[in-house]
C-alpha cells in the first residue's frame, strides 16, 4: 500500500469531541423519536372518535337509553379520556 502524498493528512479527532458528536446525535434521535410519537398520537385521534361514535351508535341502536353522540362530541371524549389517563398515569408514576 502506498501513501497518496495529494491529499492532506487526517484530521484525527478526540475522544471527547467524538462523544460530544456521539451524544448529539443520540439526542437527535431521542428528539426524532418524540416527535414521531407525538405526529402517530394526533394523527389517530379522528379514527379513535370515528371508533367510539360508531360504538355509541350501534349500542343507540340496541338501547335507547344510551345516547348518540356526533363526531366532535366523540373527539371531545377521546381528548378529555386521553387527558385523565395522563393524569392518573403521573399519580402512579414511581
Amino acid at each position: 500500500m502506498s501513501f497518496d502524498y495529494t491529499k492532506p493528512p487526517a484530521v484525527t479527532m478526540s475522544r471527547d469531541r467524538a462523544r460530544r458528536l456521539s451524544e448529539e446525535q443520540r439526542r437527535q434521535a431521542e428528539g426524532a423519536a418524540v416527535a414521531a410519537a407525538c405526529v402517530v398520537m394526533v394523527a389517530v385521534i379522528p379514527l379513535q372518535a370515528l371508533v367510539l361514535m360508531l360504538v355509541m351508535g350501534a349500542a343507540h341502536g340496541v338501547f335507547a337509553a344510551v345516547p348518540a353522540i356526533g363526531y366532535g362530541t366523540s373527539i371531545m371524549f377521546i381528548l378529555g379520556a386521553d387527558l385523565v389517563i395522563g393524569f392518573v398515569r403521573r399519580l402512579f408514576r414511581k
